[in-house]
């Protein structure tokens, strides 16, 4: 049995006396963070896309690429950002006019590879360019042994410098040419990248290449590992938003892949991907504030920028600013989606370890010891409920609005439910007719972009209806996301992809008793539950949900006679992540 809120208090207050009069115990020197924060930065001085970045002492170098359709003129400029300063200088341009091009740095100096001298000629490079930020010039290298442009990849690992991927004009590359500056020659590995693609991104952990998505006529969802000591190829897990000419960094041992596109006929991304390489697993950890494809990302202190691209599809203008996202892990330490007393006591049980799991600050995912620094980023989420994005507790009175006690995504009351103070599961509920009656809100959350869980307690005795649905953006598209089979009235949820079937489970829930439902969208399957205990999963891995949008709760999505629910329904939560019960 846990101990009482009081016990608890009363054991976190002396143990914190106990460390504050062992040592100091002040403000520390960095600052809090929340989990995904972005600020928009001053604009890069030329608007740029199919560009490279890389970073030398703490500064980021923004290296070629092209201006704005119908031209794509290619750009010389060198432009350094100064991430501490917030400011942009000028630098010795480009001596070889170049663009979808790729850079990588070794002992301090930048390497230039491969690209298209301009969009128009078709013109391949196989030039290699050094150029050193220290004296700010230029020097001409061994040439790429295959010619190749449209986003080729590199990456270093032991100082040196492995090309991989990218486009002849006529068919992706699969050959692996490296790269040694020490001597100035390649060299082609044995092994052929798995299959030829371009507009991929490729990121260095633990001495393994990962690289990753990509294009053939439109994005691919594959990611391949290389292993530079064995020269061999591993399949690893598909990336959940098939992307191309996308950024991607490595922050903390983990992957972000931000934005890309289908293809450049379409609407760049918003999504921000993460892959853990230990667990090789996917999330999609939400949304950037823009839609970007056909830029770079970079990482200095810890945070990640965004400099340049495009946000539209063609005609593609080239676009000038910068975005920086600061990364930090979330602060509920039990994973009960609440920062409260359990999660403080938690970290002082911690205190002075090195305890990965609780190391929150600084961003990202702590410095090595449980000290003040990590107290503060806990005490700034103070009673927040983790990813909460509405919570109905259907708690009132009387009236005829529902009101969400996270946000303003306050429902309206529609038909004639009676409002039941005292008959809830927790607290009060809102009883439905099963005729007409329902809450309707123009809240939304949309689940192609990512993860997200729905939990409810109803009340009921009718198979065949409604819990929680959303409009759908396709109107022909089923949305229910947690309802009942017209049969036996089994949790079933059809909100779901066109071609991929509804997931049903063999648990009544209309017996008039109560019952906790819930649906959990992880990115690539979906899970049901009833009473907190897994009831169905999808057998088959599968891309993402339909977008959607207006949601209901006691009734379908297009408000069909006989899918209203017929008893009570109480306490709806939201989540934008996975979040089992």
């Amino acid at each position: 049995m846990k101990s009482s809120n009081a016990a608890k208090i009363g054991r976190a207050v002396w143990v914190l006396a106990g460390l504050m009069l062992g040592g100091p115990f002040g403000k520390a020197g960095t600052g809090l963070a929340a989990e995904y924060t972005w600020a928009q930065k001053v604009d890069m001085p030329t608007a740029r896309m199919l560009h490279s970045t890389s970073v030398v002492d703490g500064k980021i170098y923004v290296i070629g690429g092209s201006d704005s359709e119908p031209g794509y003129d290619p750009i010389l400029a060198v432009e350094v950002y100064d991430p501490s300063m917030d400011s942009w200088t000028r630098k010795a341009d480009l001596p070889t006019a170049r663009m979808i091009h790729s850079a990588s740095v070794v002992n301090g100096k930048i390497y230039v590879v491969g690209g298209y001298k301009t969009y128009d000629s078709g013109v391949l490079l196989s030039t290699v360019q050094e150029y050193d930020p220290v004296t700010d010039t230029w020097t001409r290298k061994a040439d790429l042994p295959t010619p190749r442009r449209a986003a080729l990849a590199t990456s270093v690992v032991d100082g040196k410098i492995y090309a991989i991927g990218g486009f002849t004009g006529a068919q992706g590359v699969n050959t692996v040419e490296v790269y040694d500056p020490v001597t100035d020659t390649w060299t082609r590995k044995a092994a052929n990248f798995p299959f030829g693609v371009w507009g991929l991104c490729t990121a260095v952990v633990d001495g393994k290449i990962y690289a990753l998505g990509g294009r053939y006529a439109s994005a691919i969802s594959y990611v391949q590992q290389y292993d530079p000591a064995t020269d061999t190829w591993t399949r690893k897990s598909d990336i959940p938003v098939a992307t191309g000419q996308m950024g991607s960094v490595v922050l903390g041992g983990k992957i972000f892949v931000i934005g890309g596109w289908l293809n450049s006929g379409n609407h760049p991304y918003t999504a921000v991907q993460m892959y853990d390489p230990e667990t090789d697993i996917w999330t999609i950890e939400g949304d950037a504030p823009f839609r970007r494809a056909a830029f770079s990302a970079s990482v200095v202190n810890n945070r990640i920028y965004v400099i340049g691209g495009t946000d539209r599809p063609h005609p593609c203008p080239a676009t000038s600013t910068v975005y920086e996202l600061t990364v930090g892990p979330p602060p509920d330490l039990n994973s009960d989606d609440r920062v409260d007393i359990d999660d403080l006591i938690i970290l002082i049980e911690h205190w002075g370890q090195n305890e990965p799991a609780y190391d929150m600050g600084p961003t990202p995912w702590g410095d090595g010891v449980i000290d003040a620094t990590d107290l503060e980023v806990l005490m700034s989420h103070w009673g927040q409920d983790a990813h909460f994005i509405a919570h109905w507790k259907l708690d009132e009175t009387g009236g005829d609005v529902a009101y969400d006690s996270v946000d303003e995504n306050h429902a309206a009351v529609m038909g004639d439910p009676i409002w039941q103070r005292q008959s809830g599961h927790v607290n009060g509920a809102i009883q439905f007719d099963g005729v007409d009656d329902y809450v309707q809100t123009d809240f939304l959350i949309d689940p192609s972009k990512g993860p997200l869980s729905v939990y409810a307690w109803v009340k009921g005795d009718t198979p065949g209806q409604a819990i929680v649905s959303q409009e759908m953006a396709i109107p022909t598209f089923d949305s229910v996301w947690l309802g009942t089979d017209p049969i036996d009235g089994r949790l079933v949820t059809s909100h779901m992809y066109p071609m991929v079937s509804q997931l049903e489970s063999n648990v009544v829930i209309t017996d008039d008793q109560w019952h906790h439902v819930g649906l959990v969208w992880d990115g690539t399957h979906r899970y049901l539950y009833v009473d907190d205990e897994e009831v169905a999963v999808d057998e088959e891995l599968f891309k993402h949900l339909a977008s959607s949008r207006g949601l209901h709760i006691g009734a379908d999505s297009h408000l069909q006679p006989g899918a209203f629910w017929s008893g009570m329904i109480d306490d709806v939560r939201i989540y934008d992540r996975a979040v089992e019960p």
